[in-house]
């Protein structure tokens, strides 16, 4: 792609980085929808009536003892709008109602994302975003709008629905750049899915009712929408390989005609006969088979990791002991620090793992993200009865996490064709909402772990990050590598101990012009095991 750059005298300049970087700016949304139920779910603040029923005073202990109160004074929610608990009067209720729209919400968001990536695939990058975030605006509309306990949770499924137009924002920020930005800009969105946990914590502080940072989402949405509709192009990558010839000339005469050079008009790629492809391959063709097995694993386990450790330090700030020794105000200010820490760190993480990636390669960076959340869990089984160690070990799992969800995304899209992209970082994505899936399940059967139980699927949980790690090794090196259009094209995995340096790749070239041959060799060469 870069030669058709080249010849077409376009610069990689401020309009290109602002689009891109409003393209990243989809993962805000994202991310606060995704932790919506964090919100909506906590115990909302009640008060206790006095005997002449004209006093209501602030209830400071557990939200959850009032329950037993009920036949000696009669309470009241203090801010019923603020969380689904006090708007459908669910704090006397089963658990697992409060469990069950976290549930739906991820079983919405798994066929979401793979939804979104075949469709992409299929129909072009931007109409399908288009559509998808026009949906979603409509779904998050329909949480404001629903009557009932039932209907929020159909809304909740719905807004998991089309939440896969974040597929898509990933593989347009990957195929529009260069090399040498892709780990830059990549980096650059999942550090707005870990601001997007900042701006959650901050209208939880804000905002008294649960449906007005709704509100605030869809405007923002609705922005989004805007500055896509007129400012983002087609996936010229997209359109060459699936041999879009008018649309590809179009493009790439206007992209001529801005920097006052003359386009020569490109030669179609000759496409194989076996060029349609269809999810089953990622299982079945030879070099998808075990990319699509590891970077499902750890897609999987990096977002559980992150879910449930997030619950959980949450969760410890809702413990009865809390709300009695500090009552309702400060635990709630104690929530939103949290969610503000938590985002920053995750940040944090983001980068470092990004700057990783730059000097040490993406494969290495895997293997030490891994290990040190193999230090954090040992740490966390070894001393169980230690706040400091626990608290440090929780936080460096919510650091660690959103890297490794970058860097399966990055994988995912650096490792497949063209034609079948947008659909593998769908299937990742997908891999990351059964990871939610399976945290949401936890919470059914152990919503409040301690002690054993909370030992032993710690034990469990290393286990799992033992096993990804070995798989883990076997990851190519693609720092560097040109994006591959063709099966051939793509590399193979690797022995666990075979080349850990990362080697100088070629920078990217497609053969699309007239009298341009392709150039895709490397001082390594690509051994395939199996």
């Amino acid at each position: 792609m870069d030669d058709v750059i080249k010849q077409s005298g376009r610069k990689f300049g401020l309009n290109e980085r602002i689009m891109l970087f409003a393209l990243s700016l989809a993962a805000i949304p994202t991310s606060f929808i995704i932790l919506l139920e964090l919100v909506t779910t906590e115990q909302p603040e009640v008060c206790v009536y006095d005997r002449d029923m004209t006093k209501c005073e602030v209830y400071n202990g557990s939200p959850d003892d009032v329950c037993l109160l009920a036949d000696q004074a009669r309470w009241d929610y203090n801010y019923p709008l603020r969380t689904i608990i006090g708007t459908y009067d669910l704090l006397c209720t089963d658990f697992w109602e409060k469990c069950l729209p976290q549930l739906l919400f991820y079983l919405g968001m798994l066929p979401s994302c793979l939804l979104a990536g075949y469709l992409s695939d299929h129909f072009g990058r931007k109409p399908v975003l288009i559509i998808f975030l026009l949906l979603e605006s409509l779904a998050l509309a329909s949480l404001i709008l629903v009557r009932g306990y039932i209907g929020y949770l159909v809304a909740r499924y719905f807004t998991a629905a089309f939440i896969g137009y974040f597929v898509i924002s990933e593989t347009l920020i990957i195929e529009g750049l260069k090399v040498q930005y892709r780990n830059i800009f990549l980096a650059a969105i999942w550090c707005s899915f870990s601001l997007g946990v900042v701006v959650l914590g901050l209208q939880n502080v804000i905002f008294n009712r649960y449906i007005d940072m709704v509100a605030c989402v869809i405007i923002f949405n609705l922005i989004l929408l805007l500055l896509y509709l007129f400012g983002i192009d087609e996936s010229l990558r997209w359109l060459l390989v699936k041999q879009k010839k008018d649309r590809a000339q179009y493009s790439l005469n206007r992209i001529a005609y801005l920097n006052n050079v003359i386009m020569p008009k490109y030669e179609e790629i000759p496409i194989p006969a076996d060029e349609e492809y269809s999810i089953r391959d990622f299982f079945v063709l030879k070099k998808c088979r075990t990319f699509t097995l590891i970077l499902l694993q750890l897609s999987t386990l990096s977002f559980y990791l992150l879910v449930d450790f997030t619950h959980t330090s949450i969760d410890s700030i809702m413990s009865d002991e809390y709300y009695e020794q500090y009552g309702f105000k400060e635990s709630e200010w104690a929530r939103a620090q949290n969610f503000m820490l938590s985002g920053c760190v995750g940040v944090v993480g983001v980068i470092v793992t990004s700057i990783f990636c730059y000097l040490a390669g993406r494969r290495l960076t895997v293997v030490l993200e891994l290990l040190l959340c193999v230090v954090a869990l040992v740490l966390t089984i070894s001393m169980p009865s230690m706040p400091v160690v626990l608290t440090t070990s929780s936080y460096a799992i919510r650091t660690i996490s959103p890297g490794l969800i970058y860097l399966s995304s990055l994988y995912s899209l650096e490792v497949h064709i063209t034609p079948l992209r947008a659909r593998a970082v769908g299937l990742t994505t997908a891999g990351a909402a059964f990871g939610g899936i399976l945290s949401s399940i936890k919470c059914f059967f152990i919503p409040t772990p301690r002690g054993l139980p909370n030992l032993i699927i710690t034990g469990i949980e290393l286990a799992i990050v033992l096993y990804v790690l070995i798989w883990s090794m076997k990851l190519p090196e693609t720092k560097g590598r040109t994006l591959p259009d063709k099966i051939e094209d793509m590399p193979g995995t690797l022995g666990i101990t075979e080349r850990w340096l990362p080697c100088k790749q070629r920078d990217e070239e497609v053969p699309l012009l007239k009298g341009q041959s392709s150039s895709r060799s490397s001082p390594c060469s690509d051994k395939i095991t199996e």
